[in-house]
C-alpha cells in the first residue's frame, strides 16, 4: 500500500475538519458574545426610557400638584 498516497488523501480532509469545527466553535463564540452585547444595549436602552418616562411623568404630576400653569405666557 501506498501510504504517501494515502497521506495525500486523508491529511487535507482531516485538516479541513479541524478547520471547519475551528470556524464553527469561532463563529459561535462570536454570536454569543455580540447577543451578549445587544442584549446589554437592549436592557441600557430600556432602562433610559423607563428613567425618562418617570421624569416626565413626575414633572407633570409636581406641576399639578403645584398649581403651575398649564400653558407659559409669552415674554
Amino acid at each position: 500500500m501506498n501510504f504517501k498516497l494515502l497521506a495525500w488523501i486523508v491529511l487535507p480532509v482531516a485538516g479541513l475538519i479541524v478547520a471547519g469545527v475551528l470556524v464553527s466553535w469561532l463563529i459561535g463564540a462570536l454570536f454569543s458574545a455580540v447577543s451578549w452585547v445587544l442584549g446589554l444595549a437592549f436592557y441600557l436602552v430600556l432602562g433610559a426610557v423607563a428613567v425618562g418616562v418617570v421624569m416626565w411623568g413626575w414633572s407633570k404630576v409636581r406641576g399639578k400638584v403645584a398649581g403651575a400653569p398649564r400653558r407659559k405666557e409669552l415674554p
